[in-house]
């Protein structure tokens, strides 16, 4: 298919519309980026139709594909009617107009009223076919650059993908080839050069046009971008479709080094590099990396690979295969060198051990070299000067190590491995860091498969999934695991077995005592100063998936700033890694590493009493950011005090509890374990209102109930009254009624006889809300806020104003529910309780529905925009579908249904009733109605 003429009239106030680089039309009163998206894909594909008839049928299945909905076709001539008039603005009501021209059953554009950078290119294409060499070469220049930019950008890959969008830039790709043929006719191509790269760039991965341009950059005395150009597509074509280049491509590149890029290694060329891997998956990400420092060697420039990463990560396994893969375009040979650096005192290769073996293999002597190293390393600069090599460093405990064996001169690639990072490499010798990072569960288990076969990973996936599971991606981990499971089924159910036990995952991965994961990590903890070594083993016991610097400070019983300093000196040995700013991780081999160096020592019973009165601490300082006094009193001081962080609101305390959620619940498990009951209920009581915040109420009833038992045996009788409070709100909230009531009963009870009005308050406003409908509900809020009156407190007033709010919107009336929102408002502020302000504003944005207010409801809806809460999200989808609807704003009020409906399918036990969400999707229900009954603007 080709680019179609366009007619050669023109008309006054023709509309110029452009595709290239993203659907725009030329005028700067119009930014199409705001119309509504059916609308600019109608437009779109209209466009790309070229002047031909889209049915209603094709743009149907563009706008909703397979499940359109029933006033679909109405829609569609909805959007048309919209287009129309916004490509010709002075056109009146409900005239069809001469832009968009009805055709049979569907849509066409007038070229000669809506022009294209489309239709342009394509006529500059036919002129340059029917011109002379010279000519022509002026017109695809313009046509390119015209051209420049990939079609229809922004639309998204759904629409691209489908034939009318892909055939355009199909065509803009045979156009930059029509353009290549042309400029190797030229004397001098390189305009033409440069336009064409734009094409080629977004389109990397048709071979037919990269060899063109590697071609026509060599022509153009670019050399070094025409190498370039082909290490891209041939990175690309690995990366995204698993294949080498074909024979077109790379014939074009072997013609670009056929002086000397291509020719073979000497007959004395030293080839050390040990036997290339049997079994390697590629890394993502990496190879982009190889490439390009590969690619400097080439051209003459120093090249330095630092690879670095934790024991068993697969360094020197990446390093010599990349060294096999790129030997040939590195005549002189290749060097291997193995410096021990991590092995045990007195086993590590000194300067001079590993220079005199390179020196030797490059085929010198050190007999006769005298003084040491220095002498050495100039006599293996003099060997290897002028010669063009691979050079692998393997194992350097650091940078001094390897720095002695560079070659000093460039033209050599030089590959060095490390559990180091090597940041002085980096900074003073231009090394290129490649950090390795686990592999992913696909690449785990394609590892698998070179090792096991298709067959055998095949046959017993449960298995295998529960190896790549419990190795974590450590690719030394599956290489062991696939050896032990390579008999029969029975092995690889025991491999997966062992391993998914903490205790024995160590044993299973030990073949023998040459190939033992364990002495692999031994030798980077041995390597460990005697503080990171204590950090170390005792950050097992934190049970979060990764580790705050602050709960390691008080673990380990170290000041913030020597944790830090810790910290640096495990992550620059990767034992550890710096997740997120503050955040660490371990691999889980290695964890169960330091737990067993660990396991049984009064050092970890020590470790797990602070761990415990850290989230007794940092789960009161949560709670205290709602602005909520606290309930009782914790007793003990924290371990470690400038570790316990202080909350700026009570968003920032449920994103803690978010991020460290795992940590805190199992730490709640831990403490119960222990024997520490109260501090268990400490933390349970304190997690309250960022639970309620994220958790749906069935989830949290058994450690509740167990925080309960834990308050009642250590006899604090206040502390186990509130935990019961809370467990009779989780158990109403989740169906449990009869047993709900009873524990409200027995609590309102004691608050009753202890004249507590806060609890009882409290305990009216749970009552009301969760086991009362109608007009009960509106009573029994209303006792609890008298009870919050009587007790002079407006932090307690606040929240049973909110709670009768909620109350009012279901079954009040609008009057009452404005009065009560505005006083609620005044006690939020007085008592600073802002974490109540979403409820308050949602509320209040209501009134404004009520009222027909819709702008002022959008407004006060958006600020609770950052809310955590999953029921204030839920009612904001429902105030903005409501508002939206009313103020005719059609696509945002179906989105914010869908929001809605969304919400309430993921975190349908955060409805407190089952009728509040059948109240809340009739009135929206109700208000797309009556908005589908306005007839369109």
């Amino acid at each position: 298919m080709t680019f179609s003429s366009a007619p050669s009239g023109r008309i006054e106030n023709a509309v110029s519309v452009a595709v290239f680089g993203g659907l725009r039309l030329l005028r700067p009163d119009v930014d199409l980026m705001s119309r509504p998206p059916r609308e600019r894909l109608i437009l779109a594909s209209l466009i790309a139709a070229r002047g031909n008839t889209v049915s209603i049928g094709e743009l149907v299945d563009l706008l909703w594909g397979d499940e359109p909905p029933s006033t679909a076709v109405n829609q569609v001539q909805r959007h048309v009617g919209e287009l129309r008039r916004l490509l010709e603005p002075e056109l009146p009501a409900r005239a069809t107009g001469t832009a968009v021209l009805g055709a049979g059953e569907g849509y066409r554009l007038d070229p000669t009223v809506v022009e294209s950078d489309l239709l342009r290119v394509s006529q500059l294409w036919s002129e340059a076919r029917r011109s002379s060499v010279e000519h022509a070469a002026l017109t695809y220049v313009e046509a390119l650059e015209l051209a420049a930019g990939t079609p229809f950008s922004g639309l998204g890959w759904e629409a691209l993908a489908r034939p009318s969008f892909a055939a355009v830039e199909r065509d803009r790709i045979a156009l930059a080839l029509d353009a290549a043929e042309c400029a190797l006719e030229l004397r001098d191509p390189s305009s033409l050069a440069v336009a064409i790269e734009s094409v080629a760039a977004d389109a990397p991965l048709d071979e037919r046009l990269q060899a063109r341009l590697v071609t026509l950059l060599a022509r153009c005395g670019r050399r070094a971008d025409a190498i370039a150009v082909y290490d891209a597509a041939r990175r690309r074509l690995w990366e995204e479709l698993s294949i080498a280049p074909g024979a077109e491509l790379q014939a074009a590149v072997d013609d670009v080094l056929s002086d000397d890029e291509r020719a073979a290694p000497g007959a004395d060329a030293p080839q050390k590099l040990p036997l290339a891997p049997a079994a390697v998956v590629d890394r993502e990400g990496i190879r982009t990396l190889l490439e390009e420092t590969t690619a400097n060697a080439l051209r003459g420039e120093p090249a330095i690979l630092a690879i670095s990463g934790m024991a068993g990560i697969g360094k020197t396994t990446l390093a010599v295969q990349w060294a096999h893969s790129v030997a040939d375009r590195f005549p002189d040979g290749q060097l291997f060198v193995n410096l021990r650096g991590y092995a045990p005192e007195g086993e590590a290769l000194s300067d001079t051990e590993a220079l005199g073996q390179l020196l030797a293999d490059l085929g010198g002597s050190v007999a006769g070299i005298q003084g040491g190293a220095g002498p050495l390393r100039e006599a293996y600069r003099r060997a290897i000067g002028g010669r063009r090599m691979i050079v692998v460093i393997d194992n350097a405990a650091d940078a001094d190590q390897a720095r002695s064996l560079l070659p000093g001169v460039p033209g050599c690639l030089v590959i060095i491995t490390s559990r180091s990072h090597l940041p002085g490499l980096v900074v003073h010798d231009g090394a290129v860091p490649v950090p390795l990072r686990r592999l992913t569960d696909e690449e785990s288990r394609r590892l698998l498969v070179r090792r096991l076969g298709e067959a055998r990973v095949g046959s017993d996936p449960a298995s295998i999934d529960s190896i790549v599971a419990s190795c974590a991606g450590l690719p030394l981990a599956l290489a062991l695991a696939a050896a032990s499971a390579a008999g029969s089924r029975e092995a690889m159910h025991d491999v997966a077995d062992g391993l998914s036990a903490t205790a024995s995952a160590l044993d299973v991965l030990a073949i023998d005592a040459d190939i033992d994961l364990r002495s692999t990590f031994e030798w980077s903890y041995r390597a460990l100063s005697a503080d990171a070594a204590r950090l170390f083993r005792l950050a097992s016991v934190h049970p979060g998936v990764t580790h705050p610097r602050a709960a390691l400070a008080s673990i380990a019983d170290f000041d913030l700033a020597r944790t830090s300093a810790i910290l640096g000196e495990l992550v620059g040995a990767n034992m550890f890694v710096t997740v997120a700013k503050g955040e660490f991780a371990v691999h889980d081999l290695l964890r169960a590493y330091a737990h067993e160096l660990a396991d049984g020592t009064e050092e970890r019973a020590s470790a797990q009493g602070r761990l415990v009165g850290h989230y007794v601490h940092m789960t009161r300082r949560a709670y205290l950011a709602f602005g909520r006094p606290a309930v009782v009193e914790v007793e003990s001081p924290p371990p470690v005090p400038e570790a316990i962080a202080s909350f700026e609101s009570s968003d920032d305390a449920v994103r803690w509890f978010l991020a460290e959620r795992k940590a805190v619940l199992e730490t709640f498990a831990i403490a119960l374990q222990l024997g520490l009951d109260r501090e268990a209920a400490l933390i349970a009581l304190d997690w309250r209102p960022m639970r309620q915040a994220v958790d749906a109420p069935s989830v949290m009833i058994e450690e509740i109930t167990q925080a309960t038992d834990a308050a009642n045996r250590c006899g604090d009788e206040r502390l186990e009254v509130e935990l019961r409070r809370d467990l009779a709100v989780n158990l109403g909230m989740s169906g449990h009624e009869a047993e709900s009531e009873r524990h409200f009963e027995r609590v309102l009870e004691t608050y009753r006889a202890w004249g507590d009005h806060v609890g009882e308050s409290n305990t009216l406003r749970n009552l009301g809300h969760i086991h009362a409908s109608g007009s009960k509900r509106l009573e029994l809020t209303a006792q609890s806020v008298e009870a919050a009156r009587r007790s002079r407190r407006s932090d307690i007033l606040a929240i049973a104003l909110v709670t009768q709010a909620h109350a009012m919107l279901m079954y009040g009336t609008t009057d009452e529910l404005d009065v009560v929102t505005a006083e609620a408002h005044q006690h939020i502020v007085a008592s600073k309780s802002e974490y109540l302000t979403p409820y308050a504003a949602m509320y209040r944005a209501m009134v404004h529905v009520r009222r027909g207010e819709f702008g002022e409801c959008l407004e006060l809806v958006e600020t609770t925009r950052d809310s955590l809460d999953v029921m204030i999200q839920a009612y904001r989808a429902m105030a903005t579908t409501i508002a939206s609807a009313g103020a005719g704003h059609r696509s945002q009020a179906y989105a914010a249904r869908d929001r809605f409906d969304r919400l309430v399918r993921d975190h349908e036990d955060f409805m407190t009733k089952e009728n509040e969400g059948v109240i809340l999707r009739t009135w929206i229900e109700d208000a797309l109605v009556e908005m589908e009954r306005q007839p369109a603007d």
